[in-house]
């Protein structure tokens, strides 16, 4: 029975039944059209490309060159110079620096100093950080892991980026700021400024000295005292050169220090032994000669300034024991209460007693406080011991400290006691001679704080060399960068050509679609003429 429709009561007309879409009428219309979607492509194809060339060629570009380099010096991992002050990378590109490296290189010519310090910049420059994240990257792109693997990889990843080094950098030059600077003169300018850093650093800085406090000649002033007051200032130059002894010890835990020596072949020992007899054999014996020589101009004075001297180093003895008894009492109390902690625990443990099981019967573990008390005491143990160990150290440390002040209350009580006790002198010596020894004392004294100044020089070069501050890796290599890159522009081309193809072809089919409807239209406009006349 044929379709039929009936509206609002109307006569039912024919319906036409809906052809289906055939596919070879579309592929032989598609053929039909290929001249026409080739040269359609084609045309976008070279509009396209007349467009990405004149982008590419008028775009802003920025020519960088860089130099890559990387710090040796100890430390460098932690941006910390290795006499303990901090480092920033930013400090090898700092004013400084870039005022001299301006001035030397005469870069007026093609460029003002403010333009020039923005154009230098410093970035962290790391291959091996690059191909590890790269890697993880591949591994954390796979859509089958499990949230516990990616976690798992993301902190295998953090493990190792922790572990790689970080002393490695690139110094650029951004160019576009300058008229024309050479290429030959920015490798120069990118050179000049690593090895003006590494001075400045060195100098300034004091980057590669050992973190030691050295003694200057300046020490042996003596301010505030009479020229004809001998026994005071023997007293005050006894005391520095004393500070020098110590100073000297310093030096001697330095890394190779016992085999360093002065142009003249001077040791530190050797200067320790001079300071120690200077101290024995000049100070000592003309504090004896001024005594019984009569050249105490004011006894009472000198009486009172020694008994100052005494005061001032019992406190200082009296201060050093009680700093020892605080630690002593501390270890004591703490080994008491950790000799406690471990009795009860093992009574609470060994006071128990075994209950017979029948045979068979299932036997399950008691855990008590004891027993967890004792796993705690078994973990802590290590960390017990470290304090301890430090607690011993830091009682040695202040006794330690203890024996120069006993030497200096013995030496102050018994100078104290000759002075007090020293008769009236029969024959007056030559004051000038008392004053020429402690002036060639004095000399002498300062001379060696010079040789002890050139060994903490010495040590500290070769400690850290002044060559293996930094080091070049690579030559310096110029790239050019633009708004709209080569491989971009060819992506961007890709998706013009997938969005103009579907169009093209669907232009085509609407075009034949026109066509054979027009041709339909002409066909039954005939056939009514005809069929009219």
């Amino acid at each position: 029975m044929p379709n039929t429709h009936s509206v609002y009561g109307e006569r039912e007309l024919p319906l036409e039944p809906e052809t289906p879409i055939s596919f070879s009428h579309l592929f032989h219309t598609l053929r039909a059209y290929g001249v026409v979607i080739v040269l359609s492509m084609a045309g976008v194809t070279i509009a396209y490309s007349i467009v990405a060339i004149a982008l590419y060629l008028f775009a802003p570009t920025l020519k960088t060159t860089s130099l890559s380099f990387r710090l040796d010096f100890e430390g460098a991992e932690r941006r910390q110079f290795p006499n303990g002050l901090r480092f920033s990378p930013s400090e090898i590109v700092s004013a400084p620096v870039l005022v001299k490296v301006f001035d030397d290189n005469h870069l007026e010519r093609f460029t003002n100093f403010g333009n020039f310090s923005k154009s230098i910049v410093i970035l962290e420059s790391n291959p091996a950080y690059e191909l590890l994240s790269a890697q993880f990257q591949s591994r954390l792109a796979d859509p089958k892991l499990s949230p516990i693997d990616r976690e798992r990889i993301e902190n295998d990843f953090e493990m190792k980026r922790a572990s790689l080094a970080k002393n490695e950098y690139s110094i650029n030059y951004l160019r576009g700021f300058d008229r024309g600077m050479p290429e030959t003169l920015i490798h120069k300018v990118l050179s000049d400024t690593l090895a003006t850093w590494a001075q400045f650093a060195i100098n300034e800085q004091h980057a590669l000295d050992y973190r030691v406090s050295v003694l200057s000649p300046q020490i042996l002033e003596v301010p505030s005292v009479e020229p004809d007051d001998y026994i005071t200032r023997i007293q005050v130059l006894r005391s520095k050169v004393f500070r020098i002894i110590d100073n000297v010890g310093d030096l001697q835990k330095m890394p190779g220090a016992d085999l360093a020596r002065t142009r003249d072949h001077l040791s530190l020992d050797e200067i320790q032994f001079r300071l120690e007899e200077i101290v024995r054999f000049r100070f000592e014996p003309l504090v004896g000669l001024v005594r019984n020589s009569g050249l105490i101009a004011n006894p009472a004075l000198t009486i009172r300034f020694l008994e100052n001297q005494l005061a001032y180093d019992q406190r200082l003895l009296q201060a050093r024991q009680s700093e020892a008894d605080v630690i002593r009492q501390a270890l004591a109390v703490y080994t008491e209460q950790r000799g406690e902690s471990m009795a009860s625990a093992g009574t609470g443990t060994t006071g128990r007693t075994a209950v017979a099981r029948p045979t068979g019967e299932t036997v399950m573990p008691q855990l008590s406080d004891s027993f967890i008390d004792r796993l705690l005491t078994l973990t802590t143990q290590s960390a017990d011991t470290q304090y301890r160990q430090r607690l011993v150290n830091d009682y040695r440390l202040a006794t330690t400290k203890m024996i120069p002040l006993q030497q200096a209350v013995a030496y102050d009580t018994q100078i104290l006691n000759e002075v007090r006790n020293s008769a009236v002198a029969t024959q007056r010596s030559d004051p000038a001679v008392v004053q020429r020894q402690i002036v060639q004392s004095v000399e002498e004294v300062r001379l060696l704080i010079l040789k002890m100044n050139e060994i903490y020089q010495v040590v500290s070069r070769n400690t850290n060399p002044s060559t293996q501050i930094y080091a070049v890796t690579d030559t310096p290599v110029s790239r050019t960068e633009t708004a709209f890159s080569a491989q971009r522009l060819m992506l961007y081309g890709v998706l013009v050509l997938l969005i103009a193809f579907p169009i093209t072809v669907i232009a085509c089919l609407l075009h034949n679609r026109v066509r054979e409807e027009e041709a339909e239209e002409g066909y039954e406009e005939g056939a009514v003429a005809e069929a009219g006349s």
